[in-house]
């Protein structure tokens, strides 16, 4: 297995490793999840540098060289594969998660007759709410389409090294 695609197994695991906890947590509890996400953020940098700093002393051709080997043309049409496939796959769910935000948001009308009297609130100054609590629960779930996405990239790019591993 190679250096990249140690990498790749390796950021794919700690991203489902810290995030399925955080947003177990968070779905349940979605005020509290600002020290959550903090915690979570830090583990994920902890271990990503760790990992890091490990594979890189680990494998003998960086420690030969004394550098990370440049990423040759097959490296690059992976990651650029990959990368269409988050992509793809971000766009979609932000989509989506726009279309239900907005069909989802408690609308208070106000009758047609209360506009017809003096004073009353013109059509742009409608009152719509949101709780701060559903707010957080539709941050909660933007946030896990960026994770999702990022989830697709790395496993996009660990099949495609099997598949060229496998043959």
């Amino acid at each position: 297995m190679g250096f990249r695609e140690k990498n790749a197994w390796f950021c794919g695991v700690c991203i489902l490793l810290i995030f399925i906890p955080y947003f177990y947590f968070s779905f349940q509890y979605p005020v509290e999840h600002v020290s959550v996400f903090l915690i979570a953020v830090v583990g994920l940098v902890v271990l990503l540098a760790g990992f890091h700093a490990i594979n890189s002393i680990a494998s003998k051709s960086i420690r030969e060289a004394g550098d990370v080997p440049q990423a040759d043309e097959l490296d690059k049409l992976l990651e650029l594969r990959a990368s269409k496939w988050a992509g793809i796959v971000l766009a979609v769910l932000v989509l989506v998660w726009s279309m239900v935000a907005m069909l989802s948001v408690p609308i208070e009308g106000v009758s047609h007759a209360t506009l017809q009297q003096p004073g009353a609130a013109a059509l742009n100054e409608l009152d719509f709410t949101i709780s701060g609590t559903q707010a957080l629960f539709w941050i909660n779930l933007m946030f896990a389409g960026f994770v999702i996405s990022n989830l697709v990239y790395y496993g996009r790019l660990i099949a495609s090294y099997r598949g060229f591993a496998n043959g």
